[in-house]
């Protein structure tokens, strides 16, 4: 699918962190891959992508190894949720508790597997009336709600939008597109035909 390995940690911090924590932990964080982000002081995404093949292991043992790394120099334990883009890791971070990770594979199923027992208020950009909305519906949990149920009840774009917040991006290759190709019309003018790059 994406190919692409977020980490998304939650930091259980002391009462007083200190000013130079969140500065000395993001170091220690791009020990492991330089695409870090920290949101809060107790949160960072990190973009493991590239680390993986650095580290010559699976995102369940970086992510062992970082939440490890955290707790040896800072004394800070963590929850890791790993996910083939930012909301879904996001969401598995919040289903889980300190010192534990939650790994949701890159396939349709796992994506699938994971989304079907959440709540629907869960689902990115889904506020409570639109939640209400779907359960008048009988549709309580996200695997329930397919896109063109959303569509049909939050409207087309609203509709869309969390159908693919939830799922994540879906990158096409232009190329397979029919109309990626490349086209020949016919010059009523001249003699032979000419393509779209002479226009």
């Amino acid at each position: 699918m994406s190919g692409r390995c977020i980490l998304h940690l939650r930091f259980v911090l002391p009462a007083a962190p200190g000013a130079e924590l969140p500065e000395r932990l993001r170091r220690l964080l791009e020990d492991f891959t330089p695409r870090v982000q920290l949101i809060e002081p107790d949160m960072a995404v990190l973009d493991l992508t590239g680390a993986l093949l650095y580290w010559k292991r699976d995102a369940r043992s970086v992510t062992e190894l970082v939440q490890l790394w955290a707790l040896a120099f800072f004394g800070l334990r963590s929850s890791a949720g790993v996910a083939p883009h930012r909301m879904l890791a996001a969401m598995a971070c919040a289903l889980t508790g300190p010192g534990r990770r939650t790994v949701i594979d890159d396939s349709p199923e796992a994506i699938t597997a994971f989304l079907r027992r959440r709540p629907v208020l869960e689902l990115p950009g889904v506020g409570a009336k639109a939640a209400d909305t779907l359960t008048e519906y009988g549709l309580h949990s996200v695997g329930d709600v397919p896109q063109l149920t959303l569509q049909r009840l939050l409207g087309a774009r609203a509709g869309r939008a969390r159908h693919e917040r939830a799922r994540g991006p879906r990158h096409h290759d232009r190329r397979s597109h029919p109309g990626a190709g490349e086209h020949q019309c016919r010059d009523q003018l001249g003699a032979g035909p000419i393509g779209l790059w002479d226009l």
